[in-house]
């Protein structure tokens, strides 16, 4: 028997989150998450998501990432019923010029577990200013994403060290999605830009989205400011750090996975934490989660502290989303049928 394939472009992909009801991807993500955290003894093994194999070229980086994953679309599901899907996520991570990261899973969609962690652990007030630390499509995601949940938001802003054309088709794409949101980019070279702590220290959510090996910016007592979350994405090399040590050290730390930040993570390598330093998001959406939370509050010293997510991005979120964007999108009858493709 003959097998068909559906292959769907960017332009595919776009139409159909940009209708996807935010409930929906959070909900699948949620499984994931729970599932990862806290596994059976079932076999075959419903969540697998090996460490990922690296290939280097003379440009650029590549990730190859297969997982496992149940997705049923029934949060109340449990690994051992419903459908189980597995995919391969490949990304090219450029080591050179200012191109941004070509993916295929053939999807990506790190902004789900962002947001889910942004809502186990609020700002202490509404947050009104969001500040993103580079301009390529995980940012955009990103902003995109929280301006839907988040609808006291009034000011975006990306942090770049160059003006380009990417970041100013981030900023005009965003403003003519969002127009009464002030959007704007902030050119700061080094973490010692004049300017950068004042702009760091005004916003309620960080995110960071870079493959820097220096941090980002300089911490102190007042920046971050009280109450701030920062969510670093972009890291995955012990050579990489996004923010300094201290930051890290006075926080409360929650990661999508302590195996793997154990040996991706530079900025937990670097700060010395422990896997009894950190709380997977796993956990805080589990059955447990109120003691998972209070761990965290309680290391960055309560609610009005600093808490920090650090994902260096685990293959079965890209399964659920794909997984969701797949069936929606045969509903839609987009994308292009290669039958008879084996």
């Amino acid at each position: 028997m003959s097998s068909s394939i559906r292959i769907l472009t960017a332009s595919h992909v776009d139409k159909v989150l940009s209708t996807l009801p935010p409930a929906l991807a959070l909900s699948s993500q949620a499984k994931v998450f729970r599932l990862y955290s806290a596994p059976s003894d079932v076999q075959p093994a419903p969540i697998q998501t090996p460490h990922r194999l690296t290939v280097s070229t003379e440009g650029s980086t590549m990730l190859f990432m297969p997982s496992r994953a149940p997705t049923d679309n029934d949060a109340s599901s449990s690994a051992q019923t419903g459908s189980t899907t597995t995919a391969i996520k490949i990304v090219s991570v450029p080591t050179k010029g200012e191109l941004g990261l070509p993916a295929s899973t053939f999807i990506m969609d790190e902004a789900s577990g962002s947001a889910l962690f942004l809502s186990h652990f609020p700002t202490p007030t509404s947050p009104q200013n969001l500040i993103l630390f580079g301009a390529g499509a995980q940012c955009v995601a990103h902003a995109v994403l929280f301006l839907r949940l988040h609808p006291t938001l009034t000011s975006v802003t990306f942090v770049v060290r160059s003006s380009n054309s990417r970041s100013q088709d981030a900023v005009s794409s965003l403003a003519k999605k969002f127009p009464m949101i002030h959007v704007t980019e902030a050119v700061h070279p080094s973490a010692d830009s004049p300017g950068l702590p004042e702009v760091v220290g005004s916003a309620d959510v960080i995110v960071a989205a870079t493959s820097s090996t220096v941090p980002l910016f300089k911490s102190t007592p007042s920046v971050p400011k009280a109450g701030a979350r920062v969510i670093l994405i972009g890291s995955y090399k012990p050579t990489m750090h996004e923010v300094d040590t201290p930051l890290i050290q006075r926080s409360g730390v929650v990661v999508d996975s302590r195996e793997a930040c154990a040996v991706e993570a530079g900025e937990l390598i670097g700060a010395g934490m422990e896997g009894r330093d950190l709380v997977e998001l796993g956990e805080v959406l589990g059955g447990h989660g109120a003691v998972a939370r209070g761990k965290v509050e309680s290391k960055a010293g309560g609610k009005e502290g600093v808490i920090v997510f650090k994902s260096v991005g685990l293959g079965i979120q890209d399964v659920a989303i794909a997984k969701l964007v797949l069936d929606e999108a045969e509903r839609q009858n987009l994308g292009t049928i290669v039958d008879e493709y084996d």
